[in-house]
């Protein structure tokens, strides 16, 4: 019988696979289908409607064709988007949209242009409109700084970004996030925030993101003046996320450990955050029920106080799905779930399904982790799990094989030792979290006693920096493949479903 189950699953699948051959077509550069061409898709799709609407199976193929044509029109749109732009030079005023991105040897910047959209009576200031439909990249030097939200005026000469990289198309990625143009040698130049001000929703998210950076800079004072670097880097890295405060040479340890999940902004490090939260709010007396919605705005708030990266809001959904499905008993059940947030991601964005790794490093990892561990947990028998190694060691191993195959096509290289180097410092991660956030806490009352109480955190997070280290010293650790080739990709996952099938249905007969 076709339920109504089905028919939904009919049409999310039908989207997306219009949405992965439309990509396929594109990226060959020699034929795409036109969006105009959709209108033929979704005329069927109403023919069919009108002439079955009352047998469900017309009902499923109306459904599977409307997904089709959204698939279809949707990624042909954003396509259209994408063109050689006539170099020109720029003079005019931007709204910086994201906090600035600081490379080796320069800063990165988002800016949107602004336009004036009259004056305020009361202070007469103009008041700016940000234009945000397209965006353009603004490198600076190091030299001046800049933070999300200000109005500078820039001159540059705008020139359309290149493909440098076979296997990294740079325009499409991008594109995705509505960035069509580069702005190269700019003279950047801020404005007094008292002759201006934002209009409308610009307005609100600046005064609110500020104050939750405001947050977030004095907890990583706190951080600095309790904890000895670089063991603050580190916390600082497991509390607020990112790796960049760390020395290059640790930074590269984690690399090659397969353990930088627990400092970056990645799904990994949203599960993280969301045990501990659990944790936490069982520890201070809370059912589960309540638990949950503790994890829920601690990882909402998180993400915001990062700067919402479009990594940090993907990996923050399928975190907070993972909550919910485990919450209610139906982790094993929740595929579709997981599949209507990536669909509507997608459906947002087309062009992260292709080139957009954190979202395909999120989903496959979210994706596994229900299909794999659930199954794995029963057998294995979890329930009696000291320190919760069996659990560590199940999620990791789920969700690395999710994510291994994107990992070896995209970066070439395999990290052998990542389970061992997981089981050994995952188990004291949750209560670094705790004790340092705690201490941070302390040290807006009492830096004296904070400073006494963050020792053994110190000694903690100086041991885990110890072990990575010692473990990125092996020959082995990481290993340089070469390229695998789109035909490696596809073989891979292949097998990995094939493997999935097998798995499921052993743990469906016992």
């Amino acid at each position: 019988m076709v339920t109504n189950s089905k028919i939904f699953q009919g049409f999310l699948y039908c989207f997306l696979g219009a949405v992965f051959l439309e990509l396929i077509l594109s990226a060959s550069a020699s034929w795409r289908i036109s969006v105009w061409g959709s209108y033929l898709i979704l005329l069927g799709a109403l023919v069919v409607f009108l002439f079955g609407y009352k047998k469900r199976i017309t009902l499923f193929l109306f459904f599977c064709l409307l997904g089709i044509f959204l698939g279809w029109w949707r990624t042909g749109w954003e396509l259209s988007r994408i063109y050689e732009r006539a170099p020109q030079q720029l003079s005019g005023y931007g709204y910086i949209f994201d906090i600035p991105e600081i490379k080796e040897d320069y800063q990165k910047l988002i800016v949107c242009l602004v336009e004036a959209s009259g004056k305020d009576q009361k202070n007469s200031r103009v008041l700016i409109q940000p234009n945000c439909r397209e965006k353009i990249v603004v490198l600076k030097d190091l030299h001046s700084d800049y933070s999300f939200g200000q109005i500078v005026r820039v001159e540059c000469q705008l020139k359309n970004p290149e493909n440098k990289q076979a296997k990294f198309d740079y325009i499409k990625f991008l594109a995705k996030d509505h960035i069509y143009q580069i702005c190269q040698s700019a003279k950047v130049e801020k404005i007094d925030e008292d002759k201006y001000q934002l209009a409308g929703f610009y307005k609100f998210k600046t005064s609110a993101y500020r104050s939750i950076f405001k947050i977030k800079n004095s907890l990583e004072q706190k951080i600095n003046l309790s904890f000895s670097f670089p063991e603050s880097a580190y916390l600082a890295g497991l509390l607020l996320g990112g790796e960049d405060r760390l020395p290059k040479d640790i930074q590269e340890n984690f690399r090659r450990t397969g353990t930088t999940h627990t400092i970056a902004v990645s799904g990994f490090n949203i599960t993280i955050l969301a045990g501990f939260f659990m944790w936490l709010g069982i520890l201070i007396g809370f059912y589960r029920q309540k638990a949950f919605w503790l994890a829920v705005v601690g990882i909402t708030f998180f993400v915001l106080m990062i700067g919402s990266p479009s990594s940090a809001v993907r990996a923050g959904i399928m975190g907070i799905l993972l909550l919910w499905a485990a919450k209610k008993g139906r982790l094993a059940d929740s595929v579709q779930l997981i599949i209507l947030a990536g669909a509507l991601m997608i459906g947002f964005s087309p062009l992260i399904l292709f080139y957009d790794v954190g979202f395909q490093l999120s989903f496959l990892a979210s994706l596994s982790i229900v299909l794999i561990y659930g199954p794995l947990s029963e057998k294995f028998n979890i329930k009696s799990d000291f320190l919760e190694l069996k659990s560590i060691l199940l999620v990791t191993m789920s969700a690395q094989l999710g994510v291994l195959g994107v990992l070896l096509y995209t970066f070439e290289t395999f990290s052998p030792i990542s389970l061992l180097a997981n089981l050994l410092i995952l188990p004291l991660v949750p209560l670094m979290m705790l004790t340092g956030f705690i201490t941070v806490l302390t040290a807006f009352f009492s830096p004296l006693l904070a400073s006494f109480m963050a020792l053994p955190t110190q000694l903690a997070l100086n041991l885990e920096i110890v072990v990575i280290e010692k473990l990125a010293q092996i020959s082995w650790a990481s290993l340089e493949i070469g390229n695998i080739g789109i035909w490696g990709l596809i073989f891979y996952y292949l097998a990995l479903f094939v493997f999935v099938r097998f798995l499921r249905k052993k743990a469906k007969m016992n």
